[in-house]
């Protein structure tokens, strides 16, 4: 069951760093690798899917709907629902045949944008697992439909770089092990961004019960869960040896109970966000110039969105309950000093949450290794889209573009592989214990 009073966001970088060689574990059944792993950057838990291969938990299942705990906690229905996904390989298999697809896996990132937030630790990466390619030719029909869908919106929840002739595919680069340190922008990250983090923040700590379910507590999990994701990945790409895996997952995960339950959450958070875009979904155009691949891609997510675990009690109520929470956020308060003698306006809202988004974007232009910062900004800017799907309107009037679709389902099987992960060096480390 997970523990909702005193959640703690990590924010020391001990265990951020990378450290020794990757190695690459098989993914879901029926899903294909591509070629040598590049993994996101070093301060994070990559996610690999089963660990020992097929079948491990083939017959396993967690029943949805009758699960005792609190009916009230996102973070105890996260819990659950992320227990059941990632024992559900029919889902998993669905989401990694969906990612393989061009939609999902092009996109067009700015290798030279400048890091605006750190000075320091932003040396060239000169490992050659970092450096990246862009996709030839270039994919003319994405790069034209990127560049009329993308529209200015001063109130985004995150602004991809404006597309490029430059597109790089994530199914070339694998997210792994690649020898980049990235623990300088995951400190910025924890102490800069995140509510429990920020000096001087007069925000309610996120153990409180007024908060627990609040879009401060939503905003860090979220960062922390997708650090995590990345931990897993890195592990997954780190050692054939077993006994060497595990160790370096708790070391970057394992042993730090918050990190996975960060990671439940920032899973059913982004498989919330894709139940209630289904609307949307069963109308949306994959392709226009090509009918036949349109229809194939639109069957794929039809047949994901159509999964039992989409339409999961836990699951139909997380939503509900963030947008609840959010709705008591005051926009400005009139604070006054203990004395009287002076007052001040204090802002608080939702809008503090997309800020932090749209920085949490461009803070991965400080990371120097270029697989590491493709991964980083398409993972985030799928949680981005998570949070507008969930917390604001998607209409006809407001609709979702295709990187914002692509990076939706990318990030949830990358969230998805890292709980099955995850869930294996548990059984792992039982099985080690055992010998």
């Amino acid at each position: 069951m997970m523990r909702v009073m005193g959640m703690a966001i990590a924010l020391s970088t001990s265990a951020l760093v990378p450290s020794a060689p990757a190695r690459r574990l098989p993914r879901v059944p029926g899903a294909a690798r591509g070629p040598k792993a590049t993994p996101w950057c070093g301060g994070g838990v990559p996610p690999g899917s089963p660990r020992r291969g097929p079948g491990r938990f083939a017959a396993a299942s967690v029943a949805l709907g009758n699960s005792a705990g609190s009916e009230n906690s996102i973070a105890e229905l996260a819990e659950r629902v992320a227990d059941a996904g990632a024992a559900d390989l029919g889902v998993l298999s669905k989401m990694e045949e969906l990612r393989s697809a061009k939609f999902f896996s092009l996109y067009s990132v700015d290798m030279l944008a400048n890091c605006a937030y750190l000075k320091d630790g932003l040396d060239e990466c000169e490992f050659d697992a970092c450096e990246v390619l862009p996709e030839e030719p270039a994919p003319e029909r994405l790069y034209g439909r990127d560049l009329d869908e993308r529209e200015f919106n001063l109130d985004s929840w995150a602004r991809l770089d404006p597309p490029s002739e430059d597109y790089y595919n994530l199914e070339s680069y694998p997210e792994g092990y690649t020898g980049y340190d990235g623990a300088h922008v995951w400190k910025f990250a924890y102490e800069k961004l995140c509510f429990a983090g920020c000096a001087g923040s007069r925000s309610p700590a996120l153990g409180d019960d007024e908060a627990a379910n609040g879009w401060r507590a939503v905003f860090d999990r979220s960062v922390s869960g997708l650090h995590a994701s990345i931990a897993c990945h890195i592990v997954d790409d780190f050692s054939e040896d077993d006994a060497e895996c595990l160790a370096e997952y708790d070391r970057r995960v394992g042993d730090h109970p918050e990190r996975p339950r960060n990671l439940h959450f920032a899973f059913a958070l982004v498989l919330t966000a894709l139940a209630e875009a289904r609307p949307a979904l069963a109308s949306f155009v994959f392709d226009a110039g090509d009918a036949e691949n349109d229809a194939r891609l639109r069957g794929k997510v039809q047949a994901l969105c159509a999964e039992g675990l989409l339409d999961a009690p836990e699951l139909a109520k997380m939503a509900p309950l963030m947008r609840s929470a959010a709705v008591t956020a005051n926009e400005c308060l009139l604070a006054e000093s203990p004395d009287g003698e002076s007052s001040w306006l204090e802002e608080a809202g939702i809008w503090q949450m997309r800020q932090r988004s749209r920085a949490m974007l461009r803070v991965m232009d400080c990371v120097q290794c270029g697989a590491c910062r493709i991964h980083g900004k398409v993972a985030w800017f799928g949680i981005a889209t998570a949070l507008k799907v969930i917390y604001d309107k998607v209409s006809d009037a407001s609709p979702l573009s295709r990187v914002e679709v692509a990076a939706l389902l990318t990030t949830l099987a990358k969230l998805g592989t890292a709980v099955r992960f995850a869930q294996e060096m548990d059984t792992l480390r039982e099985e080690l214990a055992d010998e």
